[in-house]
Parts: structure tokens; C-alpha cells; sequence
């Protein structure tokens, strides 16, 4: 089985997929430098990530992978994460869905750390498969429609007008979206910052693909029906920022 150190991991910072072909340009959307890992989480990195790590090998960027053969059974329905953080939402949600294949993009070593940390606490690893970089590697490496939902919660707002072209939800990753997700499946999601949420806002209802299931403004603030609230959202409702929930739907 092959290890990993701590030093292996903050390696990757740098680290570009061979199979990347010249017409890739490969963005990362958020920062990756973070606090150092613990002992103990490098040693649960080394253990289980082996387990459910996708390789450069099983992803190319011909848009053109069945989520199906990424796992070693077949599930009823497919779900892809992009930036799950300390990935406490898809934890929980694989454990009450063991029929939904599950694939999840996390890039910082403290989030995957710590979603690791969850995920060997009686949780099975059968469904689920993840990509310690960017997220986007996935998504273009799928064939259309393919997947079931697609979640991005609380992406990196870059605050800076000039970075506003780093900001994930933009009209080029939008046609990315449109072709993996199947006819009326969600696009989830979520921040609390009100910048970000009225950006992200603009381009998908400026998107020919996807329409905002939304009745009134207050279903901005409204925690969905079945919601798993994580550590992030639990901190903003003792006073820090609203989160802002937006849903759309791939027509």
C-alpha cells in the first residue's frame, strides 16, 4: 500500500495531472496553503485515502468517464462535490445514502484530513471516491449527463474585482455543469457572503441550462427540507453571517 507524508501531501500544491492535454487550463479556485497536519491525521491520510483516492489514471479529460466504473459496485444515482472542506455534509449524507456513488474534490490537506478523520467513524467507503485537487478535473472528466446533483458549498468569494474571474461559478465551468448533470437535476449552492451569492446568482440565471427554483427572497435564507448543517453554517447562526442557500435546476 503505498504511504504518504506530510511533506508528500504539501507537495501537491504545485502538482499537475500528467494526462493534462495542452487544450487544459487548469484553474485552481480557491487557496490551498494551510494550517500543518497533525500526526495522527497524516497517519489517517496514509491509511484511508489509498481507499477511495482517485488517480491521475482513472480520470482523463475527454468528458467521456461513466461515474459507474470509478467504483468498484454500481449505484443507483451519482452526486459530485466540488470543495467539501472538512467534508462533514458528504460524510453524513453517503452513510444515509449507501446507494448514491459519491465523488468529492477537496484540495487542502486540512479538509481532507478531517473528512477522513469522520469517514472512519462508522461510515462505509463503498461509496464513495475522492480527488485531493482541483475539483474541475472530475467535472471535465465525465461524460454527460451523468450526474445526479452537483454541490458547491461556500467557494473561495475572492473578494478582489480583479480576481472576479478566479470565482468557480462563471459562464465557461457553467457549460461544464450543463453537459455532465442529467435534465432536472439540482445545482446547490451555497455562501454567506451576499457578493458572491448575487455573482454566482447572475451567472446561473444567465445560463441558458439552468433555471432557479427559488419562489421568493426568503428562500435565500431558508435551510432546505433534510439539510445537513455543518460546523460553518451552525458558527453563522449564533451571529455570524446569513447563509444564502440558492438552488437551480438543469433543464
Amino acid at each position: 500500500m503505498t504511504t504518504y507524508s506530510r511533506v508528500d501531501f504539501l507537495s501537491r500544491k504545485n502538482h499537475v495531472p500528467r494526462q493534462n492535454s495542452a487544450n487544459y487550463e487548469r484553474s485552481f479556485f480557491g487557496r490551498r496553503q494551510g494550517r500543518s497536519t497533525s500526526p495522527y491525521r497524516t497517519e489517517t491520510l496514509n491509511k484511508l485515502l489509498p481507499q477511495i483516492e482517485l488517480k491521475e489514471s482513472d480520470l482523463n479529460l475527454k468528458q467521456n468517464i461513466n461515474p459507474e466504473t470509478l467504483f468498484a459496485q454500481s449505484h443507483s444515482n451519482y452526486c459530485l462535490e466540488i470543495g467539501f472542506g472538512y467534508g462533514e455534509r458528504m460524510a453524513t449524507a453517503l452513510r444515509n445514502n449507501p446507494n448514491t456513488g459519491y465523488l468529492g474534490a477537496e484540495p487542502f490537506i486540512g479538509g481532507m484530513s478531517a473528512f477522513l478523520m469522520n469517514l472512519q467513524d462508522n461510515n462505509p467507503h463503498e461509496n464513495i471516491r475522492v480527488l485531493m485537487d482541483d475539483g474541475m478535473i472530475i467535472a471535465r472528466s465525465l461524460k454527460p449527463e451523468s450526474i445526479d446533483s452537483l454541490y458547491i458549498l461556500n467557494p473561495d468569494p475572492w473578494h478582489k474585482k480583479r480576481h472576479y474571474k478566479r470565482r468557480i461559478i462563471n459562464q465557461k465551468n457553467l457549460d461544464i455543469f450543463a453537459t455532465i448533470l442529467k435534465p432536472d437535476a439540482p445545482l446547490i449552492l451555497t455562501t454567506d457572503v451576499e457578493d458572491l451569492a448575487e455573482w454566482m446568482c447572475t451567472q446561473a440565471t444567465g445560463h441558458s441550462a439552468f433555471e432557479w427554483v427559488a419562489e421568493n427572497k426568503n428562500d435565500f435564507y431558508t435551510l432546505p427540507k433534510g439539510w445537513i448543517t455543518t460546523r460553518y453554517e451552525e458558527k453563522g447562526a449564533k451571529g455570524a453571517k446569513k447563509m444564502i442557500y440558492l438552488f437551480f435546476k438543469r433543464k
